[in-house]
């Protein structure tokens, strides 16, 4: 399939040579230009590269180039976060065997050999994109070119009466939903795809959002599409209520944690075309994503046509189909990939997220509660940026509130309003406020917005017992 990608790439290049195909701060390649560019590249890392490649650097037109010529030459890329420490950056090259690290620096593309010893990779492997996970080693999840291509083919598909013709890479291009449903999608639909650097975006570090930096950002670019984290959105979706003006988009996709349906529907009232979507590196991103065509609030949308979706017994989310090749080092999978996932199917084909399986709540009266099923109401409030909720063996949940822009009469009253709309085991009956964001950086969230529980209990530990304390 990679040999059919590129040849869409020419066809493009042909029909319409002078229009901007990568465009980042330093310069621009016209689509007239890429298909010569990606070969030109391919040619040095033929000459000059491993057979592993290790691409660390921001975002930019020369990251894109880099990613297509190891792709057309059958070199095995594995993408670095930015945010990785150097333990984890060490541990990443390591453990895949890199022989090549690509950076850029002054606007060029550097080459270092490194001296790892080979390992092995499951056969087919084009990509192995490294999960931030819950612990400090993070995971490899090995991914062939074809799985990667169906994605951004199915969502090609998907998008094409929205006439795309710029898409804004907001999030870092190591991340596997931005590198395929971005870039790989955009390209297809023959866009411009924007790459300015990260912190020209408003980006602090790996987790901290300058929203009014943004918006100047995406006024500066105005871009059709875009890919974005409920955080994010409702950092807009705020700003718009306040009257910040706002550009016109065609599509904004927000995953990477479940999104609430009244957020969607405030970014929506201000002109925010927002629709949820749900996805996994194991499954090469993407899975599910409402559209246009096909939308239903407070569902992550209907699967991509290449994916087959049931539910266990337990409730817990299988998909077949589009998965992984097999994590780094570990032995292939088979059958269904189990996504440790709550959901529910409805009759319509959308799925809707309920949870995680290790994460349910089950207070001291024995009821079971999905936290992220309360943490995206309390999200969809104006001015709570985040919500984390506890309440195990308990009888009745604490959360554990930041909203900086609140006073604590206006917190309670946002917190009472989403209580009116949830069954009383679920509601949030105290809540403790966090005067500073809970940041990736101090070990408390994923990159994408996901709360890392543990470490969280254990940092508020005793705030949660005082709370507690006060109902003996």
């Amino acid at each position: 399939m990679p040999s059919h990608l590129f040849a869409e790439l020419t066809r493009l290049a042909q029909s319409q040579p002078d229009a901007v195909a990568l465009r980042d701060t330093h310069g621009t390649v016209h689509w007239g230009e890429l298909p010569a560019a990606v070969d030109a590249l391919a040619l040095r890392l033929r000459e000059h590269g491993g057979e592993r490649l290790a691409l660390l650097a921001d975002n930019s037109r020369h990251w894109v180039l880099a990613d297509l010529a190891a792709l057309k030459l059958g070199r095995v890329l594995v993408p670095v976060p930015l945010f990785f420490s150097d333990t984890q950056r060490s541990h990443l090259l390591e453990r895949a065997g890199i022989d090549t690290l690509i950076t850029c620096e002054q606007d060029q593309l550097q080459l270092q050999h490194l001296s790892n010893p080979v390992t092995d990779l499951h056969a087919g492997t084009a990509k192995i994109t490294f999960t931030s996970g819950t612990t400090g080693t993070p995971k490899g999840v090995c991914l062939s070119a074809d799985q990667q291509l169906n994605v951004a083919r199915a969502l090609t598909t998907q998008l094409a009466p929205l006439a795309i013709r710029r898409h804004l890479c907001l999030l870092p291009l190591a991340t596997l939903l931005e590198n395929i449903a971005g870039v790989y999608t955009a390209l297809l639909m023959g866009a411009c795809i924007e790459l300015p650097a990260l912190p020209s975006l408003g980006w602090q570090g790996s987790s901290g959002l300058d929203s009014q930096c943004l918006l100047g950002a995406l006024h500066q670019h105005q871009p059709d599409s875009l890919i974005t984290l409920p955080q994010v959105l409702s950092a807009l979706t705020r700003a718009a209520e306040q009257g910040a003006a706002l550009p016109v988009l065609r599509f904004i996709a927000v995953g990477g944690a479940r999104v609430g349906a009244e957020l969607i529907r405030r970014a929506r009232a201000v002109g925010l075309p927002a629709y949820e979507g749900y996805g996994l590196s194991e499954c090469a991103s993407v899975v599910s994503l409402n559209t246009p065509a096909r939308d239903c609030i407070g569902s992550a949308g209907v699967p991509l046509v290449h994916n087959s979706l049931s539910v266990s017994d337990a409730g817990e989310l299988l998909i077949d189909g589009n998965r992984m090749l097999g994590y780094l080092g570990e032995p292939a999978p088979t059958g269904p990939y189990a996504t440790g996932d709550l959901v529910r199917l409805d009759d319509d084909g959308f799925v809707h997220i309920e949870g995680r399986m290790r994460n349910v709540i089950i207070n001291s009266f024995g009821r079971n509660i999905s936290p992220e099923w309360v943490e995206s109401e309390l999200l969809s409030q104006p001015g709570i940026e985040q919500a984390v909720l506890f309440g195990e063996a308990r009888p009745f949940n604490t959360a554990l509130i930041h909203a900086p822009t609140l006073d604590d009469a206006a917190l309670q009253r946002s917190i009472t309003q989403v209580n009116t709309r949830l069954p009383d085991y679920a509601r949030a009956l105290r809540w403790v406020r966090v005067p500073n964001a809970m940041s990736s950086d101090e070990g408390l969230f994923t990159l994408n917005g996901r709360p890392r529980r543990d470490a969280i209990a254990t940092r508020f530990a005793e705030h949660f017992e005082s709370v507690y304390q006060l109902d003996h």
